[in-house]
């Protein structure tokens, strides 16, 4: 029974997430029902409101997101300056490649429910940035007169802001050259100590 509950919860997941991509942001309970071969009353059981699955959905598109900023999918063995490039180069090909990251940045980022859901993961990136910032500092990597925690935000609004107005405009760079405009902003916000310097 917990897995048919499982099941038919995710069902009605991929069933939003497909509506707000075909219709620009927009979707219906009763279109979403149909598309998951659910019942509009099951839906409500599940999500309470239009606004709870919208919340919902924009939450499952943060959780791998999650994975490649707090998780193990980029490799902690990897040098640190190496493991944080590798980090926004992985968070590039998520937004670039998920059709409903520009909806994120653009349609669906107004409405309160995703600024909600946005919120509460930033602060959890935000708490790990500074750690990885503070690491970089004991390594000699980093200027250690920065705040970590003042910086790490300053570091993510631009990055996210980049990346929304990247997926916005009509002529977006590619992947690879928003990477090193990301990267230069990066480390000279960081102040990165010169390559053949890097201890780690």
């Amino acid at each position: 029974m917990v897995g048919k509950k499982i099941a038919a919860h995710e069902r009605l997941l991929a069933a939003a997430e497909q509506e707000l991509i075909k219709n620009d942001g927009h979707m219906e309970i009763s279109a979403v029902a149909k598309r998951a071969g659910a019942s509009a009353g099951l839906t409500y059981h599940h999500f309470g409101s239009k606004t709870g699955l919208v919340a919902a959905v924009v939450d499952r598109f943060y959780e791998p997101l999650r994975d490649i900023l707090l998780g193990d999918a980029i490799s902690a063995d990897l040098a640190w300056r190496e493991r944080e490039r590798a980090r926004t180069s992985a968070m590039i090909d998520y937004f670039y490649e998920h059709p409903l990251a520009p909806l994120i940045a653009g349609r669906l980022a107004r409405e309160p429910e995703v600024l909600d859901i946005e919120r509460s993961h930033m602060q959890a990136l935000l708490s790990h940035g500074a750690r990885n910032i503070a690491q970089g500092q004991k390594l000699g990597l980093i200027c250690p007169e920065l705040d970590p925690d003042i910086v790490v935000a300053m570091l993510m609004g631009g990055i996210r802001l980049a990346i929304d107005q990247a997926l916005l405009d009509d002529n977006p760079p590619s992947k690879i050259e928003l990477l090193n405009q990301l990267w230069q902003l990066i480390s000279n916000t960081l102040q990165l100590e010169p390559i053949g310097d890097q201890k780690q």
